[in-house]
């Protein structure tokens, strides 16, 4: 009796173990169509091309949304860093206002030294005044006597004549040599007196810029403190007629009520931003992974390119020549996977000498395929007659 070769097949999937080393031949009876590694490999090139063209797309998307979680982590940060200046600059105030006592005590003490030493400074800057002046009348008198005797002495002079007169001559030498001593000593005094006014008034300044400087600080205090008066709430002001300075305790208790008030906004701010920061690092990963992915083929491209390839054929049997091995371009699972799951349009023959995909054909699902024997290759390649061309042109 003669067997059909559609009698030893099954409907589905036909997996027949064949030895390794030279094959029969296969593909030399019509309505056969032969894939192998070389197609597979096309195929699964042409998926992966689809796949990164879709991701590349996939990734500019990523990476505009990475931006964006980005500028929103930017901004987080932002609101949350501000609100914790917030808070450490009402804590800080209100530890300034706690000082306003003693800073005012300590500032009123500090003027009064001031006030002290200036009195005597302006003391001090009179009396070289008035010594200054005394200086400058008595070389003002010393200069008009030295001069008048030099009138003299020149009027005498004149009326002598050409006559010698020794005596006359060494008093005129005295005269000079004791005008000039004098006129040194008072110039020296002089200078002197200047020094120690100029240096008096310096002194007198330098204690007036300095109670200035007490008073500008005072004034500077007085204004800091109104003003964080003004960013209390109405009930945790003191009478507004009062002198804020009477109130530090009130004030202070206020501001650090504010301190607690922004530090319970900063708890959820931190939280926004930490939920910001964790979103745009997975979005970082999602990026990483996606152009990993784009450098290599994907086990799941040699699934898909099998199962095309096989739902592709609709006609005659299609052989897989060993196709599900490793170096296929894919994990041999998923290969076997996608023949168990795919719904072939022709009957498929898996020839095999892998001993875990015959293994896996064993407990194949009696819907899903089946594992031939041997007889089942001789039937397939005493079959006459030339072969049908493979997908891409592959006979």
């Amino acid at each position: 009796m003669i067997r059909r070769e559609s009698d030893l097949l099954h409907p589905r999937l036909t997996v027949v173990p064949v030895v390794g080393g030279a094959r029969p031949v296969i593909d030399a009876a019509p309505g056969r169509t032969v894939v192998g590694q070389a197609e597979l490999a096309v195929a699964m090139e042409a998926v992966a091309g689809r796949r990164r063209a879709v991701l590349r797309e996939r990734i500019v998307e990523l990476e505009s949304g990475l931006a964006a979680a980005r500028d929103d982590l930017a901004d987080a940060d932002a609101a949350a860093d501000q609100r914790r200046a917030d808070r450490d600059a009402f804590v800080d105030a209100a530890g300034w206002v706690d000082s306003l006592p003693e800073l005012a005590v300590q500032g009123r003490a500090r003027t009064a030294e001031a006030e002290a030493e200036l009195a005597e400074r302006l003391r001090d800057d009179r009396e070289a005044a008035r010594a200054l002046d005394r200086v400058l009348d008595q070389r003002a008198s010393a200069e008009a006597a030295i001069a008048e005797a030099r009138r003299q002495l020149s009027a005498l002079r004149a009326a002598d004549g050409a006559a010698a007169h020794p005596e006359r001559e060494r008093a005129a030498a005295d005269l000079e040599a004791q005008a000039a001593s004098v006129e040194a000593r008072l110039a020296e005094a002089e200078a002197d007196a200047r020094a120690r006014s100029e240096q008096t008034k310096r002194a007198v300044g330098e204690t007036e810029r300095e109670l200035e400087r007490l008073a500008r600080e005072q004034r500077e205090r007085l204004a800091r403190l109104a003003g964080l008066v003004e960013c209390l709430p109405g009930e945790a002001r003191p009478p507004h007629d009062a002198d804020p300075l009477h109130h530090v305790a009130t004030v202070a208790a206020g501001l650090r009520g504010l301190a607690g008030v922004v530090d319970a906004e900063l708890t959820g701010l931190q939280a926004e931003a930490d939920r910001q920061r964790a979103g745009c690092e997975e979005r970082r990963r999602q990026v990483e992974a996606a152009r990993l992915a784009l450098e290599r083929i994907a086990p799941e491209d040699a699934a898909q390119a099998l199962a095309d390839l096989v739902a592709g054929i609709t006609e005659g049997v299609v052989v897989l020549d060993d196709v599900v091995a490793d170096g296929a371009g894919g994990s041999e699972d998923g290969l076997l996977r996608a023949l168990e799951d795919t719904e072939p349009s022709a009957p498929l023959v898996l020839l095999s000498s892998d001993p875990a995909v015959l293994g896996w054909a064993i407990d194949l699902p009696a819907d899903r395929g089946a594992l031939a024997g041997p007889r089942t290759v001789d039937l397939l390649t005493a079959s006459p007659a030339a072969a049908t061309a493979s997908p891409g042109g592959h006979r």
